[in-house]
């Protein structure tokens, strides 16, 4: 999803602020409006011979009332409006939306809807919209915190291909360029919004408050107080209150809307909710533009790129400005060129209590192209799943790709994603591409991990828009999919996407200009390593992540600036905990002013979830942490625990990235932590459950000649790590070994990915790194 283009956007809008808030972000971000979209309810039934003037549907996914003045927004915009009514009812109720009714495809044309949920009205009305404006490539919403309408709206939008833009999405949540007390309420007064309030249904707010403006300064405080008493969203994206705008910017609302006092009716519902209903309304077109509304542009606010913890964390990788540590000899490292691989087209399976992982796929026999071996893997995939472990594809929640090229990357995303056609959430990945350290003949090679347990317990991330908030997918993944151990607890183990520094409004890698060009290659690296690792830590908060169990950097560099830039990614790895450490001793821990929640969520949420609507406020949360003390007897008081980390060399990356961030978390579990060094000098760094459940061990395994001595260097410090985490000899384990040395597959039983390079976190040069993930197959 390269965005170097500018977009003809159809904006989908309900009369509400935050679609017309978002419109204008679109403007703001060079796009053009090329109409609106709306959809109505249904005529009302007559009651008593007499006929209601408006209905409200009450949906999750629509707001319907005021639907009546929505065709006056064509006079005051100047903009074609096309209307569809809404048919059908909301028979998919699950938060993430599939048009799959079991293996039923139920629309794929263009326009047609063949089944009788709500949602795919929106299908007809942009085919309409479609067949008139051919030029039109994308769609616009205003989803803030709700998943239930934005993954809808994706739905949509893909299958018509148009590319859905949101970006309103979690920006509660984002960075402000200046200090405000009343988050975006106070934004769209600061742009001239006028919007009025059309709908209470909360606690605190009463009928008294239908048609004021809500972006009125007394209105705002009044609703902030409301909602501080009795709870809910100021946003009102809990359904707290509904809004119709009226007034605008002038350059963009060339008129206002005017409903008399004698055009409005207050409607009375249950349990204190009440709504206006309007037999009428006018468009007024503007003689001349107000003061306050020239210049809405400079006043509109965009979120800043980086967060305050990462400013703060460029500021300081900045001022390190870390200078090539000096020249130290190295053993002799075999060329990529002459690599004799012991390799032969074998899988491996491992097959735990909670996940299982099928590793190192490979079709080196087809000669013809890296398509026709992913084509080929496919289908031994697919076996494997059928008739040796029981399983299908919904079942993988994350995948590694290793390329010989990335050239090959678009044709091998073609490719994957016919495993996961009928599904809505991919499963999370990192794709790399390796150059001639893959084995003679691999073009492409494929690993996956398995949830074994109950599906209902499974949750995605999976946001196809262009937002502020962090990056699109630009393939077949989702940013994140998180795995349940057990039924006891909601603990669950986070496999994150590999994330690489695109910019989440324009999906363009970012760059940095500075005087010299020497100076840029460093200054752009070390933005690219603020940048990317922040998406990490936003989908990290998303998915309610406490702890990462360690993480991965996979770095594109030189022989020149190799060991530059595994110093930078170590340092970034190690201040970004610091700084969260920091914060909590001093007591410092500030949030955003208005983080709402999800009404899904809180209305509509399965029993079996562990997910809540709001973010995760710390990471990392050291509270969750208890250190098994060194032999210097550290402690979490005194000690800054950093969780295991490397960095991996590679030939490629997505995009021409210099960087690639990859992560697995914690989500609500308490954690045991130690670190040591073997008998060999091999660093352990181990991170288990105290519930006992898992143990991930991250190995680093130090600078050898031969794979005689890495093999015996990884059975002697998994002994140890199994003698220091009492890990049974019964416990599964899943094994994953970056080197840069040809290795035997067959005795290995790992996941293979061969790399230029390999560092740890204090930036020393090593010969392979390990990590495990060993499940108990009884509890003790």
């Amino acid at each position: 999803m390269a965005m170097n283009r500018k977009l003809n956007v159809i904006g989908l809008i309900s009369g509400g602020k935050d679609s017309f808030y978002s419109l204008l972000h679109c403007l703001a971000n060079g796009h053009r409006i090329l109409a609106l979209a709306n959809l109505y309810p249904p005529a009302p039934t007559a009651k008593n011979g007499e006929e209601d003037e408006e209905s409200d549907l009450n949906s999750f996914m629509y707001q319907t009332v005021g639907h009546t003045l929505i065709p006056l927004y064509e006079g005051i915009l100047s903009l074609p409006l096309y209307r569809q009514e809404i048919r059908g009812t909301a028979v998919n109720q699950a938060k993430e939306y599939s048009t799959r009714h079991g293996d039923k495809i139920s629309s794929t044309a263009l326009g047609e809807v063949d089944n009788d949920d709500e949602t795919e009205s929106m299908m007809t009305l942009l085919g309409r919209i479609k067949a008139d404006h051919p030029e039109a490539d994308a769609v616009c919403s205003g989803a803030i915190l709700s998943s239930y309408q934005r993954t809808r709206i994706e739905s949509v939008a893909l299958r018509m291909h148009l590319v859905p833009l949101a970006y309103l999405w979690q920006y509660p949540e984002l960075p402000t360029p200046v200090p405000r007390k009343e988050g975006l309420l106070e934004d769209m007064a600061a742009v001239g919004f006028d919007a009025r309030i059309v709908k209470v249904a909360s606690g605190g707010l009463d009928e008294d408050l239908l048609w004021e403006n809500v972006c009125a300064e007394a209105t705002r405080k009044q609703m902030i107080k409301a909602m501080k008493r009795f709870g809910g969203s100021v946003l009102g994206e809990g359904g707290e209150f509904e809004t119709i705008v009226i007034d605008g910017p002038a350059d963009f609302f060339i008129g206002a809307i005017e409903v008399g006092a004698e055009q409005r009716k207050t409607v009375r519902g249950g349990g204190g909710e009440a709504s206006l209903s309007f037999t009428g309304g006018t468009s007024r077109k503007r003689e001349r533009q107000r003061a306050d509304d020239m210049g809405w542009l400079e006043k509109l606010r965009i979120p800043n790129q980086l967060d305050d913890a990462f400013e703060e964390l460029l500021a300081t990788l900045d001022l390190a400005k870390v200078s090539k540590p000096g020249s130290r000899s190295r053993p002799p490292i075999v060329q990529p060129s002459s690599m004799q691989y012991h390799w032969e087209d074998e899988y491996h399976i491992c097959a735990g209590r909670w996940t299982t992982k099928i590793s190192n796929l490979s079709a080196s026999y087809v000669r013809d192209s890296a398509q026709g071996q992913m084509e080929r893997i496919n289908q031994i995939l697919v076996s494997i799943l059928e008739n040796e472990v029981h399983s299908s594809t919904d079942d993988i929640v994350f995948s590694t790709i290793s390329l010989r090229s990335m050239d090959d990357f678009q044709a091998i995303n073609q490719k994957y994603a016919e495993l996961f056609d009928s599904r809505p959430n991919p499963p999370a990945r990192a794709t790399i591409a390796c150059g001639n350290n893959l084995p003679p003949g691999v073009n492409v090679m494929v690993s996956v991990v398995l949830d074994t347990g109950p599906k209902v317990a499974r949750q995605h991330l999976h946001v196809q828009s262009l937002s502020y908030w962090a990056p699109a997918n630009i393939g077949p993944y989702s940013q994140a999919t998180s795995v349940r151990l057990g039924t006891k607890d909601a603990a669950a183990v986070v496999y994150v996407a590999g994330q690489i520094p695109l910019v989440p409004s324009s999906m363009e890698i970012v760059t940095r200009s500075e005087e010299s060009r020497s100076e840029q290659k460093s200054a752009t690296f070390r933005l690219q390593t603020t940048l990317a690792l922040q998406h990490l830590w936003r989908i990290g908060k998303a998915m309610n992540v406490s702890w990462w169990v360690g993480a991965i950097a996979f770095v594109v560099a030189g022989k020149d600036d190799i060991q530059e830039k595994a110093h930078v990614t170590a340092l970034a790895w190690t201040e970004i905990h610091a700084q969260e450490r920091r914060s909590r001793l001093t007591g410092d821990q500030t949030r955003t002013d208005d983080t709402g929640f999800d009404v899904w969520n809180q209305q509509c949420v399965d029993g079996g979830s562990f997910m809540t609507g709001r973010e995760n406020d710390v990471l990392p949360d050291f509270s969750c942490l208890s250190v098994v003390p060194k032999d210097e007897a550290a402690t979490p008081n005194g000690h800054l625990v950093v969780p295991p980390f490397f960095v991996i060399e590679v030939a490629q990356l997505p995009r021409s990235s210099q960087i690639e961030w990859q992560g697995v978390g914690v989500s609500q579990a308490a954690i045991k932590f130690f670190e040591t060094i073997s008998d060999h000098g091999n660093s352990i760094t181990a991170c288990s459950m105290v519930s006992d459940e898992k143990v991930f061990g991250f190995i680093g395994i130090r600078l050898s000649s031969t794979e005689d001595e890495i093999n015996n260097q990884i059975e002697s410090t998994i002994s140890m790590l199994f003698k220091r985490c009492k890990v049974p000899k019964t416990a599964k384990g899943h094994r994953t070994l970056y080197t840069t040395h040809e290795m035997d597959m067959k005795r290995v039983e790992a996941q293979i990915i061969p790399c230029r390079s390999v560092w740890n976190v204090q930036g020393e040069e090593l010969s392979a790194a390990l990590v495990v993930e060993y499940e108990r197959e009884t509890d003790e």
